[in-house]
């Protein structure tokens, strides 16, 4: 059973980095007299813009430019800091 470890634990890191893409870093919203913008942004960067404006909604998608082993990266570094400042 030994021979499939780093399989395993392969597939544990990129169900563990799909999971942390989509969580959220930041939220913003901006407001003016005639219209509304929501900004989100996950932690993959990638970011979800949402506009009210003459009472109709429109969104607009912006993808991640981050490959996998990027998030695998930011994600042990996020992990390293919570360790490091607890």
């Amino acid at each position: 059973m030994g021979q499939y470890s780093n399989l395993v634990e392969k597939q544990r890191t990129l169900l563990a980095v799909e999971k942390w893409r989509k969580g959220v870093k930041l939220m913003m919203m901006v407001a003016t007299a005639d219209k509304k913008l929501w900004t989100t942004t996950y932690n993959d960067d990638a970011q979800l813009f949402e506009k009210l404006q003459d009472d109709r909604w429109t969104s607009t998608t912006l993808a991640s430019r981050m490959s996998m082993q990027d998030c695998v990266d930011q994600m042990s570094r996020e992990e390293q800091d919570v360790k490091y400042w607890k």
